[in-house]
């Protein structure tokens, strides 16, 4: 069980060298907190004490449903305005060809070498 003293040890050395390294505050949403960790010597093989420190959980902030929901209308919004524009854009290149197309049909052009149409 020499082993797990080891670590121990090796675990509470690095955390004290963290620690100084970090300072021994830390900013939490405006509030200080103090977490602290004792330095354990590497000649006392005897028991090992875990480091102590103090530990703030925080939840991040949390987005309203409002807001989600904004974003949202505001995306759809546009995406039907983006749909509403390829719409229009197909029904005039639609409306164009036709156009092309019954204008073509109404009136044969006469290619060289054909016969002229009978009325």
């Amino acid at each position: 069980m020499k082993w797990k003293k080891e670590r121990d040890l090796l675990i509470a050395q690095t955390m004290a060298f963290v620690q100084s390294v970090a300072g021994r505050t830390t900013e939490v949403e405006g509030t200080e907190v103090e977490s602290r960790v004792e330095p354990i010597p590497l000649d006392e093989p005897t028991e090992v004490e875990r480091p102590v420190e103090t530990v703030a959980i925080t939840r991040p902030s949390a987005v309203r449903h409002s807001e989600l929901r904004e974003e949202i209308r505001g995306r759809v919004a546009a995406f039907r305005a983006h749909q509403e524009l390829f719409n229009r854009n197909r029904d005039e290149y639609c409306d164009s060809v036709l156009a092309k197309v019954r204008a073509s049909t109404e009136h044969p052009s006469t290619a060289p070498g054909s016969p002229p149409a009978k009325h």
